[in-house]
């Protein structure tokens, strides 16, 4: 709070329009493990549709564009453009790693730094034993693990092309850490924000305090039910922001009316729930018909039936995330995969769409992905309702008088983990249900065609 007061009152900030950052407590966040949290909310004046609510300057936000092309950082991510060609995420790694590890106390955002967690709750940032609780799901299977792969490329990269290169830069051994890029990682794929009218990713401190806005709140209207191999872009996520040239600052426009005292919340994207679990750190509250609440399923033929695959228009591997409320067509598409993976026939239509596509064996891989659960669905119940109660009476505990610190310490760390298990359990049964909802659609579908028996 002190961070946000001292940028309002240098004019970093500008929360116009009867709008303030305020400490919510409310009984979610007691579920979370009792963290308190700052959003943005409105005070004795409401809000209205498309007025601007929230301002930053533009030189006050983490951006390659801070930095002179000619000279130390700048002139480093010049050369790293010119040599790998752009990505826009790794240059805001860099810049951020630069900031907080090698500017450290004289870099203008240190105080902004130390106002945000040292830790996230995306899997980036949790223990093996938490992170096993998603066995059996591809979110884990193949998404998450990727990415701890992935980082550890990221590193030797950065050691590679960055801190052996530009060593006039990078002085510090505190940025060439893991610990330090998973921080940077984080920051860049939880808050990182896409102003439109910039090009690039930017760090807009206030901005990515802004939570997203709950379940039926401010919902787009999905054009697609994502059956049909379309996955969600990572890169629509945060892109509520616009920058104004002629004040030089970036601004957030209402997209509804808001009354008094009313938080102030944005749409982060169409990211799955599995998706906003592994980059922002929590499972949304999305309604049980949105496109978001899918299953992601990652279909790998055998070798030998890969072209029967690519020549029907499918992709190889195929990355799709089944909702629970896929449409038969979705459904029809996923039956004809699993028998061209079998090196089965299928019929298509003059629109080369499959039709007649029997169903047994996609019901079959659905039993087998549900079996692939260590758990099963009321084990995963009683242990969210333990977990939970756990919390709550860890977060008891931290408000006994007298506490000592090492205790105290303990016992937030304890509350950490848990409420990261709770969201794997959380996500694992949301999977469950999905998978569970399309098996029961499979079955019925197929007992309203069977033959009539003879009874002679």
């Amino acid at each position: 709070m002190r961070w946000i007061d001292d940028a309002v009152a240098r004019g970093d900030v500008d929360l116009s329009n009867g709008v303030e950052i305020a400490p919510r407590a409310r009984r979610d966040d007691v579920l979370d493990g009792g963290a308190r949290r700052l959003g943005l909310t409105t005070t004795g004046a409401p809000v209205e549709r498309m007025e601007a609510y929230a301002r930053v300057r533009w030189n006050a936000t983490v951006h390659p564009s801070r930095y002179a092309p000619t000279e130390g950082l700048g002139a480093a991510l010049a050369s790293l453009r010119s040599s790998y060609g752009s990505d826009e995420k790794m240059a805001l790694i860099v810049c951020l790693l630069y900031e907080r590890y090698e500017m450290g106390e004289a870099s203008a955002f240190a105080e902004y730094f130390r106002s945000g967690p040292e830790e996230f709750d995306t899997p980036t940032h949790w223990s093996d034993d938490t992170a096993k609780e998603l066995r059996g799901s591809d979110a884990y299977e193949r998404d998450i693990v990727d990415e701890f792969k992935l980082l550890n490329k990221v590193s030797n990269a950065l050691r590679v092309r960055v801190f052996d290169v530009y060593t006039d830069v990078f002085t510090s051994s505190a940025a060439k850490t893991v610990p330090a890029l998973r921080w940077a990682w984080t920051m860049a794929h939880a808050r990182a924000t896409r102003v439109s009218g910039k090009e690039g990713l930017a760090l807009v401190p206030v901005l990515d305090m802004i939570r997203e806005c709950p379940s039926g709140v401010d919902e787009r209207v999905a054009s697609a039910d994502g059956g049909d191999g379309d996955e969600s872009e990572e890169e629509e996520k945060r892109s509520f922001a616009v920058y104004d040239p002629h004040a030089d600052q970036v601004v957030v426009y209402a997209k509804r009316d808001y009354g008094s005292g009313e938080e102030l919340c944005e749409r982060l994207g169409d990211m799955s729930v599995a998706e906003s679990l592994q980059h922002f750190g929590y499972v949304p509250d999305v309604a049980e018909e949105s496109p978001r609440n899918c299953v992601l399923m990652v279909l790998e033929p055998k070798k030998k039936f890969e072209k029967n695959l690519r020549d029907a228009g499918f992709q190889v591997p195929w990355r799709v995330c089944v909702p629970f409320a896929a449409r038969e067509q979705s459904l029809d598409l996923l039956a004809a995969y699993i028998e061209l993976s079998h090196g089965r026939h299928v019929d298509v239509d003059e629109h080369s769409l499959p039709q007649n596509v029997p169903r047994a064996s996609l019901s079959e891989f659905i039993r087998e992905r549900l079996d692939r659960y260590p758990t099963t669905m009321s084990e995963d119940e009683a242990a969210l309702e333990s977990m939970r109660q756990s919390v709550v009476d860890f977060a008891d505990a931290l408000e006994r008088e007298g506490l000592p610190l090492l205790e105290g310490a303990r016992i937030e760390l304890k509350i950490r983990e848990m409420r990261r298990s709770i969201s794997a359990v959380e996500l694992r049964v949301i999977e469950k249900k999905i998978l569970r909802h399309l098996l029961t659609r499979l079955d019925t579908s197929a007992s309203a065609f069977e033959e009539p028996k003879d009874e002679l």
